[in-house]
């Protein structure tokens, strides 16, 4: 049986350390499990409880009894993924970089844009490119978004469980090779409106019946992107102050592909 929660602490000659952490996902999301960690800070510091009181609330998602009728069939698991020698890496884009993007959108749409949605469009133009398709393949780019205030009502402060949906944007791999970052990151925003009416589709059980699973595996095909900015993990304190430094490890047991 998986464990809810592991955590390892190392410290250096320093006087630093580092935190590792695994949880199990089907208890919480990023969200839930950074609430956990800010907790686990509050408690050590001495106060007598969390900032935020945790919140099961798991009764929000319709039962799906009525979901099940005319049900089809869902799809067949996509392709295995290449067996590449993948290696981790970390890459620093400058603040300089994403605002010169960002200022070239709005000069050319006159519309503001996020520095997730600047990074999130430039990968997946540059992937593309460099992976060389098959002419017209079919790509996606992927990335989940917190649902929690789509509910009606909202979900309350302090729930710890998962909310989340996928964004999918799906184009030719032609398309995102020749169009300018200005309309690949239009691209992304208009994907990012629909959201909510994804979203209660989900909810009312369209996927069940139309048989398209929006959490099925991925392929290699498929760039999905996280972004762990605003979760919370950055504010985390022990006692000695926030973290230098926040990075999720190489696993793919947290990553849907296939």
């Amino acid at each position: 049986m998986e464990p809810l929660v592991q955590m390892q602490v190392t410290q250096f000659e320093c006087g630093g350390f580092v935190i590792g952490l695994t949880f199990c996902h089907s208890i919480c999301d990023g969200l839930g499990a950074a609430q956990f960690l800010n907790a686990v800070g509050e408690l050590g510091r001495g106060l007598k409880q969390p900032g935020v009181a945790p919140v099961w609330h798991r009764d929000f998602f319709p039962p799906s009894d009525h979901q099940l009728e005319s049900v089809t069939p869902l799809p067949m698991l996509p392709p295995p993924m290449p067996g590449y020698k993948l290696e981790h890496a970390n890459i620093d884009i400058s603040m300089d970089q994403i605002n010169q993007l960002k200022q070239q959108f709005n000069e050319s749409t006159g519309l503001n844009s996020s520095a997730f949605e600047i990074v999130a469009a430039s990968f997946w133009s540059h992937r593309t490119k460099a992976i060389n398709f098959e002419k017209n393949t079919e790509v996606k780019l992927v990335f989940f978004a917190n649902c929690r205030q789509m509910l009606d009502p909202p979900l309350p402060k302090g729930f710890y469980g998962n909310c989340f949906f996928p964004v999918t944007i799906t184009s030719s791999s032609d398309w995102v090779e020749t169009a300018s970052d200005v309309d690949v990151l239009k691209l992304v925003q208009e994907a990012k409106t629909k959201l909510a009416v994804e979203f209660g589709k989900f909810m009312e059980g369209d996927h069940m019946r139309n048989g398209e699973d929006p959490f099925a595996p991925l392929s290699y095909t498929t760039l999905f992107i996280s972004e762990w900015g605003r979760l919370g993990f950055n504010q985390i304190d022990y006692g000695w102050g926030p973290p230098v430094h926040v990075v999720p490890i190489q696993g793919s047991s947290i990553i849907p592909t296939g």
